[in-house]
């Protein structure tokens, strides 16, 4: 018996993947003329034949993540000819549709963004944070509130009981700014894999901008994941 593992890929995953361009308008067309049939080998693995009119039929294999939220790996023959290897087809969006049965809806997309303005204050400095001992604007700060912006961006759009976690960020502090000034910070979606979202983040005082960089935060359920948490003190 093949165990049940609910397959729910967002457009927005399928668009972070390296793509052929024009191949997820495709794919859509193509899973909307219902021709892909599929079958399911183990909980997150399936093989597909994707037919072509006038020519071979396509052969499609994916293997889903644990969750069902994105895509493990996949293959196609037209990528595979074509020495395309590693990009999206129209044959594998089709075939991710034809699965979960059509667009899941979800309220992360590509290029949503959100920003906010604040002032530097003493508390804010390099000083203050014990990061340095000079009172100008502290790169743990900007940090921080890039972080900030990009938690607010997601919580909006998540489910309630849902929320994030940092995992990953790198940027660069490129210029000083002193006690006073306004600091406008923002974050940007550029990548959804499944509960992984990317995002590009930048601040600027108005001088022009002084850091930019990516954060990498996870979605997740927050009772579990507290749960876990507190469960290293037993």
């Amino acid at each position: 018996m093949i165990d049940d593992v609910t397959i729910a890929v967002t457009m927005a995953t399928l668009e972070s993947h390296n793509h052929i361009p024009g191949d997820i308008e495709r794919g859509v067309k193509i899973f909307k003329s219902g021709v892909v049939e599929f079958v399911q080998d183990d909980p997150t693995y399936f093989r597909a034949i994707v037919p072509r009119k006038g020519a071979d039929h396509r052969s499609v294999s994916i293997t889903f993540s644990k969750d069902g939220n994105d895509l493990y790996d996949f293959y196609c023959g037209c990528t595979h000819l074509t020495k395309k290897h590693g990009l999206l087809c129209c044959h594998v969006v089709a075939t991710v549709l034809s699965i979960q049965g059509g667009v899941i809806s979800s309220n992360l997309t590509i290029g949503k963004e959100y920003g906010f303005e604040e002032f530097v204050t003493d508390k804010d400095t390099a000083k203050a944070m014990g990061s340095g001992h000079l009172e100008v604007f502290a790169t743990p700060t900007m940090i921080a509130w890039m972080e900030l912006a990009a938690y607010r961006l997601l919580e909006v759009l998540i489910s309630e009981g849902q929320t994030s976690v940092g995992t990953n960020i790198c940027v660069s502090h490129t210029a000083a700014t002193p006690v006073g000034l306004m600091i406008e910070t923002k974050a940007k979606i550029i990548s959804v894999k499944g509960r992984t979202v990317t995002f590009e983040v930048s601040a600027c005082d108005g001088y022009g901008e002084i850091g930019r960089g990516t954060h990498t935060r996870v979605i997740v359920d927050e009772e579990k994941f507290m749960k876990k948490a507190q469960n290293k003190k037993t």
